[in-house]
């Protein structure tokens, strides 16, 4: 009797031990089943830079202006470029002092807009959200793709002035091709640009994705 006594406690255990781990199994599941349907992470969203929809926006408004933004006759490529990234799915920033978004047909703010302002705002991270520029280099990376987007300047006073921005949108010929504003130009390639007008050049590969805080 007492033999049958042990097992059954023994048996008892062992299902117990089972339970638990079937009980942890279901919730871990349930939980990444809530990470996949909802995008977030540890209480924070991870929004996927889509780069077709990116080239897509550059080719159609490259030779023309959107009429649902303000643009510039003389001074208009930060401004497509914004709006390029923005149809690419990037949300707007709102650090201080590093503000980037449109104001519809009324003037944008200056990281919109400005090629210099622009490179320090997506290229900074804070508390709110992840950097949009993953990697910049002199050089071409490898990781090079549409949607990315290239800073182009001289120096001035001894110190880089970023003048011009530029966006990828393909390959044709097996050469990378570019649309830019206010001198419009649709898949071209880069050495219409440099280094016959700029010295300066600065390969800019945005994020596959962004995470934001929840509040955004």
């Amino acid at each position: 009797m007492r033999r049958d006594r042990g097992r059954c406690r023994i048996y008892r255990s062992r299902a117990v031990r089972r339970r638990r781990f079937l009980f942890a199994v279901c919730v871990i599941a349930a939980l990444a089943g809530v990470v996949l349907a909802t995008g977030q992470s540890g209480g924070r969203d991870r929004v996927t830079y889509e780069r077709r929809a990116t080239v897509a926006y550059a080719d159609r408004w490259a030779l023309q202006v959107n009429p649902q933004y303000w643009s510039s006759p003389d001074s208009d490529c930060a401004n497509f470029v914004s709006q390029c990234l923005a149809a690419g799915g990037l949300r707007f920033l709102e650090d201080p002092g590093r503000e980037w978004h449109a104001n519809g047909a009324e003037l944008p703010t200056v990281a919109w807009v400005n090629c210099g302002a622009q490179l320090r705002s997506l290229s900074a991270r804070s508390g709110e959200h992840s950097s949009y520029i993953a990697h910049a280099s002199r050089t071409l990376p490898r990781a090079w793709a549409a949607g990315d987007i290239v800073y182009l300047g001289n120096e001035v006073d001894g110190r880089a002035e970023w003048q011009h921005v530029i966006i990828c949108v393909g390959r044709e010929g097996g050469e990378w091709v570019y649309d830019s504003h206010t001198t419009a130009h649709r898949r071209q390639p880069v050495d219409v640009w440099y280094p016959e007008h700029f010295a300066l050049i600065r390969y800019c590969h945005v994020a596959d994705a962004v995470s934001y805080s929840g509040g955004q």
